[in-house]
């Protein structure tokens, strides 16, 4: 028997990858529709966290809570419910603002909007005192016209101004707001070059995070202009799952997730392909408990399965779970 060469033994095994790699892909495609996510076990997945002594854990497991199961057509059951609504109580600081867990006492922005969004999704809007938590986020504003993130971190940057603008919309107290001042802010992160916006001001890539916060945060300003829209536009198309992107590219699970709620403030269809989303899910879902892992390999968290099931809320293949307004309109 003749000896193979080791040129052809290296081409055999690279030609065996590059069929495993299909293989996979194939796998990962036949996977690319939400009919074949159980989102029963997904319920049971998220309805376990019922079991723990000191459930809800913490601000943020609470909004995974509350938002996955209404996501998912759930009903969050009254027991449930009042044990939320009780701890996002205790958690509202005597400045008004929330903080994360019991293990930090200081009040921030983020968590302030991550547990009025809870609150929103409760249906519930009377059971915290929102009119503290708005002078919470005023105390937060600087001469900048943006916001900082707490009493100890009051330095401005695009993501506190962000929940500071998402708060006070909520709460009907943009009017408190120099809306020109903090869009001039705002716009200070743009990349007009790429599109999109970035962490810093000035040089740095764009990210879908924050060009999210960004369009957002100009569009519930009244301060969306259509150069700013387009360009961000353009930035969301060549992004991991973007209709312009390579099919190489490997998405971020939350990246992608700002993405499309960036696209969608942006009224637009045709930035993310849907076909590309639903493939990069089909990699992230674990079956034997209907969670989805941060990244393919990974095992499931509420965290990234909360955010699975977002993505798939933005592109229509779940319903939008209804939000109370937190004061009457």
């Amino acid at each position: 028997m003749r000896k193979i060469s080791r040129f052809t033994s290296t081409l055999l095994l690279l030609l065996l990858a590059i069929v495993a790699s299909f293989a996979s892909d194939a796998f990962a495609m036949e996977k690319a529709d939400a009919k074949n996510f159980d989102f029963a076990k997904t319920r049971e997945f998220f309805q376990d966290m019922e079991s723990r002594p000191d459930f809800p854990v913490s601000t943020v497991l609470a909004y995974d809570y509350v938002y996955s199961l209404r996501a998912l057509g759930e009903t969050i059951e009254p027991a449930r419910k009042k044990s939320i609504i009780k701890y996002l109580q205790e958690a509202q600081q005597k400045d008004g603002g929330f903080i994360g867990g019991k293990a930090n006492n200081d009040a921030s922005a983020l968590f302030t909007d991550i547990a009025l969004d809870t609150l929103a999704y409760l249906d519930n809007p009377g059971a915290l005192d929102t009119e503290a938590a708005k002078k919470f986020i005023l105390s937060l504003k600087n001469s900048d016209g943006g916001f900082g993130f707490c009493s100890a971190s009051r330095e401005s940057t695009m993501a506190t101004t962000y929940f500071a603008v998402k708060i006070l919309g909520s709460l009907n107290a943009l009017s408190s707001v120099d809306k020109a001042k903090t869009a001039s802010f705002i716009k200070g992160f743009e990349r007009k070059e790429t599109g999109g916006f970035g962490y810093m001001k000035g040089n740095g890539v764009a990210a879908a995070k924050i060009t999210y916060m960004a369009v957002y945060a100009l569009n519930e300003l009244g301060m969306l202009d259509e150069t700013t829209r387009k360009n961000s536009l353009r930035f969301l198309e060549a992004t991991p799952c973007g209709t312009k992107s390579s099919n190489d590219d490997t998405p971020d699970l939350n990246e992608l997730s700002y993405a499309l709620q960036a696209a969608k403030v942006l009224t637009s269809k045709n930035a993310m392909d849907d076909k590309k989303v639903l493939t990069f899910l089909g990699k992230i879902y674990i079956p034997v408990n209907g969670g989805f892992g941060p990244l393919e390999g990974y095992g499931s968290t509420p965290d990234s399965t909360s955010t699975a099931l977002r993505i798939l809320v933005e592109i229509g293949k779940l319903k939008t779970p209804a939000m109370s307004p937190l004061v009457k309109q």
